[in-house]
């Protein structure tokens, strides 16, 4: 800069602007303005002696019958006029400088703009981590750079699909979903290039164009790529008086790439956040499992430790040595449950692949009702003949389960039943159905996660039940659904590949099968 100012100073002296060391356009135009003014008046006095001169001719009289005075004269007109030619020659240059200093000082008020926006993301990146806010001060930022009437963010959810997340001039268009490769903003991301739009767009370039309600005649639209990531595409669209240029797109550009890297900052500390809170979770619930197993396995030991001490130090009357043994025995099958429950949990995640085998569904629903009916549980079935693929062991595991979640959690009579879906009855569904209070909504999805117990902290159990269930279904290729009876109660819905080849056992026929009603 300090060689131009230089320049400006000398061309400024030499057109007779001494005391201007930067002179203004003004002043420039002002000191022409001038020139050309004594220039017209000296050029109009030498023109009309030139023209007496030659029309005195040889009765020329005064000064003007001399030669030498003629010769002056006439090179005092070639004189003034090459002054004057030199002095507008420097004041053009003059003139040009002035104004590639004029644009030099532009170019670099944007860029200052360009880099204080800049500067913005930059603090957003290292202050602010909330997505929602930095997506805020990203639009901000873009629209106040480039004094645009509106714009929007819009972010991949999907591989193929756009969400707007933040919008600027267009409220109701927050939310508002497109595919990959249409309209404009997906026309961007699938071709990964920035685009400037000037005037309409054309229907025929971009797919299934979305229109705007007022119409945008200039409008600029960049992907924001991170590490190779496309996360999205920033749009802007110009006032009315506006019209965007290509430095605009290339300023956009370069905005886009520092806004990209703090969308991706902000999404990885919410994923970590969401991690955190995961495992604070997950640090909670085993805490609670630690003081639920402790719970449960001293009660029957409990029991189990107090019969024998009174029977150790007394002797007892048969009868109620009988009592004491009947005692003994429930409670260490009870502590025998809870230890396979566990057991079983460890080995459905990470033990050997379920075996697959045409199962005959009523025969397993037999077994299942017959142990219930042991511990004095009734239980109403309508199974028919049925085959499912998968595995008996792990199907009865599920059913015997879902029956005593049945009984413990909801509420007599407790029913199972089973039927044929989907066109062409590819599909085996077995209902688990009970009386209770039912599984609330927002309860659906947790009482399938490991050691919940759903509302109910008092109830028996570790709250591994139900995960088991889950988890086993799943690994037979089947799936498990809860949905509410009307007039009450819950069922328990698991949907299981049916069979692709008829069994040659016999189905065992079921239809009821009663208890003493001990729950």
């Amino acid at each position: 800069m300090a060689p131009v100012r230089q320049e400006l100073a000398r061309e400024a002296k030499v057109v007779g602007l001494r005391d201007f060391s930067t002179p203004s356009l003004e002043a420039v135009e002002r000191r022409r303005w001038q020139l050309w003014v004594v220039a017209i008046i000296v050029m109009a006095a030498l023109a009309a002696g030139l023209v007496l001169m030659a029309s005195s001719g040889a009765q020329s009289v005064g000064l003007f019958k001399h030669l030498p005075v003629r010769v002056c004269l006439v090179a005092l007109t070639m004189g003034f006029a090459l002054y004057v030619l030199e002095k507008e020659v420097h004041l053009r240059r003059l003139t040009r400088m002035l104004l590639d200093e004029r644009v030099l000082t532009a170019a670099l008020s944007n860029r200052l703009k360009e880099l204080a926006a800049l500067v913005t993301v930059g603090k957003a990146v290292n202050s602010v981590l909330n997505l929602t806010q930095v997506l805020d001060i990203i639009l901000s930022s873009a629209l106040e750079l480039l004094s645009a009437d509106g714009g929007s963010i819009m972010l991949l959810e999907s591989v193929d699909e756009l969400r707007a997340v933040c919008v600027r001039g267009h409220s109701h268009a927050e939310g508002a979903r497109l595919k990959v490769g249409e309209s404009i903003a997906g026309y961007v991301v699938q071709q990964q290039e920035a685009l400037l739009i000037s005037g309409p767009a054309s229907t025929e370039r971009f797919k299934n164009l979305v229109l705007q309600d007022a119409p945008v005649d200039s409008a600029l639209s960049v992907p924001l790529v991170n590490r190779d990531e496309v996360l999205g595409v920033l749009n802007v669209h110009a006032t009315a008086d506006r019209t965007f240029t290509e430095y605009d797109l290339r300023a956009l550009g370069l905005f886009a790439e520092h806004a990209a890297v703090s969308i991706a900052n902000a999404r990885l500390y919410e994923a970590e956040k969401a991690h955190v809170s995961e495992l604070v979770e997950l640090d909670r619930m085993k805490s609670e499992f630690i003081a639920t197993v402790s719970h449960e396995l001293r009660t029957p030991l409990t029991s189990i430790l107090g019969c024998v001490q009174t029977m150790q130090r007394r002797q007892l009357e048969p009868a109620v040595t009988v009592d004491f043994l009947d005692t003994i025995d429930r409670q260490s099958h009870r502590l025998l449950r809870l230890i396979e429950e566990i057991l079983d949990v460890q080995r459905s995640t990470t033990g050997p692949i379920l075996r697959t085998e045409d199962v005959d569904l009523a025969r397993v629903v037999h077994n299942v009702v017959r142990t219930q009916a042991a511990l004095g549980r009734e239980i109403t079935v309508r199974v028919p003949d049925l085959q499912v693929e998968g595995d008996p062991e792990a199907l009865e595991r599920v059913l015997i389960n879902l029956v005593d979640n049945a009984f413990v959690h909801g509420g007599a009579p407790v029913e199972i039943e089973a039927s044929a879906e989907g066109d062409d009855g590819h599909i085996v569904r077995v209902s688990v159905l009970d009386r209770g209070p039912g599984v609330p909504a927002s309860e659906v999805a947790r009482v399938f996660e490991r050691f919940s117990r759903g509302n109910s902290v008092t109830a028996p159990g570790m709250g591994l039940g139900l995960y088991l269930v889950k988890t086993l279904v799943e690994r037979q290729g089947g799936h498990i659904t809860i949905t509410a009876r009307p007039g009450g109660g819950a069922s328990f819905n698991v949907g299981l590949p049916a069979s692709r080849s008829r069994s040659d056992l016999e189905p065992v026929q079921v239809q009821q099968v009663q208890g003493q009603g001990r729950r």
